[in-house]
């Protein structure tokens, strides 16, 4: 799928590059087009036509054109799975690159003397009236 979202991000900067497509790129934007699935592509499509670019990068944890931070379940299947998955909130194709990192937070682990914080609580008064 790496190669689809990399296809896909090629197209993308051809469609809505700063300059009008030239005649001579005709041929690059249909084999790009005819690499990708057709369910892919007309979803790119409507991104397309609707003014929005299709394929957002993820970067350090977050969608790269919305910018929404990712669930970690999804960053994990971006870099480790090989299959298409979409921004929650924004709709558009998601792309790891290869040595972006993850973007997940690392949380301290607990210490033996701060691992419960209810210690220094009074217990509760379990006498029974």
């Amino acid at each position: 799928m790496r190669q689809i979202m990399e296809g896909l991000l090629a197209l993308q900067t051809l469609t809505l590059g700063a300059t009008p497509l030239k005649p001579e790129d005709e041929p690059k934007v249909l084999t790009l087009r005819e690499r990708v699935p057709a369910p892919i592509l007309a979803h790119f499509d409507r991104l397309i036509a609707h003014g929005k670019k299709g394929v957002a990068i993820a970067r350090n944890g977050a969608c790269g054109e919305c910018h929404l931070r990712l669930p970690s379940g999804t960053m994990a299947a971006l870099a480790y799975t090989n299959e298409v998955h979409l921004c929650d909130n924004c709709g558009r194709y998601l792309y790891l690159p290869e040595n972006e990192p993850l973007g997940l937070i690392e949380l301290p682990l607990k210490t033996a003397a701060g691992s419960c914080a209810r210690r220094d609580r009074p217990k509760a008064d379990l006498r029974v009236v």
